[in-house]
């Protein structure tokens, strides 16, 4: 595995971003609510990482609480745009994820090769999810890996009811295949089925 850069975001929250980006001309936000669903499928960094705004809303289907954070500018998207996991406090995210008692967060990590990286207070369901990537052909990490954050109490996957979620990171090698894409989205759906 490749040892990361730490990144420094240009926002520590939403409001700093609000302040400087305006709605509907630099992001979008995509909340689609499923009123008999426990369950929220959240892709904050929509736009900034590749197809994980296309999986998370694939994976949440019609059953499912959907929730995007969309960019809608071209240029240094990450750079500009991106508010890590733990200080994402965008207020219908919030809005969406405390009513609800699953939260899955969709994240792109910057691994070449096809593998999923969990991170998770929800063990149980990190556990269910791991098993299934790899039953699917899917290498799955839960702790051999950098991305640890859905560990933290405040990251956005675990400020549900439960104070518990997941947190996926899929590399380039999944993002960019299509078929495993498809794989990785019937994977979450069949898990969430049977939790």
């Amino acid at each position: 595995m490749d040892t990361l850069t730490p990144f420094k975001d240009k926002f520590n929250n939403f409001a700093e971003l609000a302040r400087y980006k305006e709605e509907g001309r630099d992001y979008a936000v995509i909340v689609r609510e499923a009123p008999h669903s426990n369950v929220s499928i959240v892709a904050p960094h929509g736009g900034i990482e590749t197809n994980a705004a296309e999986m998370a809303a694939a994976m949440a289907g019609d059953d499912h609480n959907l929730y995007i954070f969309n960019v809608l500018e071209g240029g240094d998207s990450f750079g500009e745009m991106h508010i890590t996991s733990i200080h994402f406090d965008e207020p219908r995210c919030l809005d969406l994820v405390t009513k609800t008692d699953v939260t899955l967060t969709v994240h792109a990590s910057r691994f070449k090769e096809e593998v999923v990286c969990l991170s998770a207070m929800d063990k149980k369901l990190e556990s269910k999810l791991a098993a299934a990537f790899n039953a699917a052909g899917v290498k799955a990490l839960i702790e051999d890996h950098p991305y640890q954050t859905g560990t933290l109490p405040e990251n956005i996957c675990n400020r549900n009811r439960q104070g518990q979620g997941v947190q996926m990171e899929f590399s380039q090698g999944i993002r960019d295949n299509p078929v495993l894409r498809e794989t990785c989205v019937r994977v979450v759906r069949d898990t969430l089925k049977i939790k």
